[in-house]
Formats: structure tokens, sequence, C-alpha cells
């Protein structure tokens, strides 16, 4: 087990059986941390300029490239809110947690830059622990089981990167010549800790997403023509292919879906589905659709 998620199963082992002293100046550090969370999730103005970051720079380029572009995507539910101030203080509290069962954590929130080329990037890393860079993640039931999880690992993490977790990381640690160590990952339902540890070799993993960076905020820089990143797949229902075409998993979650595909873009009740309360599916292409049916974008 690693050192970090045995210390703190140990500590919270504990804590739920009985009482223990803890330290003020802990507490105290947590109570500012919360504080400065809610400023910047509610009262502080938001940057309305876009701006690459190590945070944003490893999602796709076309999501980068609409978002520099000024392009609206589609407005945010107000859950969104609570759920990234969800992600902060559960954030806050795994430092305060880890600090308490005797992790040591050095350069928590240093503010860091990378050059690339003649550019530089900047970010805000999570936390240094045994000398490696630890990005620290907020996880669904999903994410935290088949990604970060037993049913996953850092190979499940980096094959579908969309967020840019990999890249993220990758950055923080190389701008101080430091390791990556991986994610420490909270089930934000459950509680239940993982860590997901980086491979011992994994030069060729930092080099491909260090890449990824510089490739990126140079088509951004050179304003490179939009190119879709995705294009749509195959639909099958119930393992048949079905003849029609949708959005796959990626684009399906992407704010700027709608100016990215245009008005081809419908979302409609899965065609083969004969359920009283089917699917919603985004189709770029339908064949034979069902009659009567309008979408909640575009239709006839």
């Amino acid at each position: 087990m690693n050192t970090i998620l045995h210390k703190v199963q140990t500590y919270l082992d504990k804590v739920s059986r009985e009482p223990v002293v803890i330290s003020e100046e802990l507490v105290d550090a947590f109570g500012e941390s919360c504080k400065a969370i809610l400023r910047k999730q509610f009262s502080e103005e938001r940057q309305s300029q876009f701006k690459p970051r190590m945070s944003n720079i490893g999602r796709p380029l076309c999501q980068l490239q609409m978002e520099a572009k000024g392009i609206k995507g589609e407005g945010q539910p107000y859950s969104n809110k609570m759920r990234n101030t969800f992600g902060d203080l559960i954030e806050a509290l795994s430092i305060f947690v880890m600090k308490s069962a005797g992790v040591e954590i050095k350069n928590e929130q240093k503010e860091v830059t990378h050059k690339l080329g003649k550019q530089s990037i900047d970010g805000k890393q999570d936390v240094e622990i045994d000398n490696k860079v630890w990005d620290i993640k907020s996880a669904s039931p999903y994410s935290f089981e088949k990604k970060f999880g037993e049913d996953g690992g850092f190979e499940a993490v980096v094959e579908e990167d969309s967020f840019g977790y990999a890249t993220q990381g990758y950055l923080y640690a190389d701008s101080q010549k430091k390791n990556f160590g991986g994610w420490i990952a909270i089930n934000k339902s459950t509680g239940e800790w993982t860590v997901c540890e980086t491979p011992l070799d994994d030069t060729k993993y930092k080099n491909k997403f260090v890449k990824l960076a510089y490739d990126n905020l140079k088509a951004l820089e050179s304003k490179k023509p939009f190119k879709r990143c995705y294009e749509a797949v195959d639909e099958t229902f119930r393992s048949k292919p079905t003849g029609n075409k949708v959005l796959g998993f990626v684009c399906s979650y992407c704010p700027y879906k709608l100016p990215c595909w245009g008005s081809g873009l419908k979302l409609l009740p899965q065609q083969q589905s004969k359920g009283k309360n089917p699917k919603w599916v985004w189709y770029t292409e339908v064949n034979n659709p069902k009659k009567d049916e309008t979408s909640e974008y575009g239709g006839e």
C-alpha cells in the first residue's frame, strides 16, 4: 500500500474510534483555506479573457480554440457552482487530514512557471510529498473506481485524458525539475481515498504530455485553423450497429458541441429504444428516425 494512503487510512480509522488531539494551527489554516475558497467561488470577479494555464492546456485543442475565440458555449447549471466549491473544499480538507496523519507536505498551492519554447505558462500545484509533486482530485464514484481506483490506474487516466490531468501534473513537476507522483483521489460520495501513482519509469509520458502542452500553446499563439479533434462514432444498441452516428463521450460533455457541430446536431431519445423513458442521445446522423419526435436542440 502507498505510504500516503496507509498513513491517511490509519489516522482516519483511529479518529472514527476515539477523539484525538488536533493541531489548532492546522485547524486555523484549514479555516483560512475555506474562507479563500468561498471568496474565490462566490465573490471574486471572473477572468473574462481566456488565458492558457497548466490546468487547461492539456484539454483538446478544439475546446481551447473555441474558448480563446470567445465563442459562447453552453451555460453551466447552478449545480456546477456547488460541485466546484465541493471540489475545492475537499482538496483543503484532504491537506488537513494528510498533515494531521503525519504526511509531510511542502510547497502547497505553490505558483509555478514552465518555459515552453518562446512562451511561458503558469500554474498552481497542489502539494509536494517526498520530493514528488502530487495533484489532488475529488472524483465521482465512476471516476474514482474506473480511473483512479482499482479498476483503473495510471493507464486509464492517461488513455483518454480530455480534462488534461496528466499534462497538468507533469507541467507542475517538470517546471521544478521534479518527478510527478500522480493523483491523490477522494471519492466525493463515499469519502474513500486512493492513490494513483505514475510508473517508476515515466519519462515517455512526461515527454508526451509536456510536448502536448507545447503544441497546444503554439497552435493557439499562431491561430492555427480550427479542426475538430474527434469525429462522430457509430451508434450501437444492444451491441448491434444502428446505422446512426452519435457524439462520442468527450464531445457529448463538451460545452462547445453546438457551435462545433452546427445545426446537424440533434438531441433525441435513443432511436431504437421502445422504453417509456429512453435515454437522450446527441445524434449527428439519423437513419429512419421515429415519427413525431422533436429534439431539445434542432429537430423538425
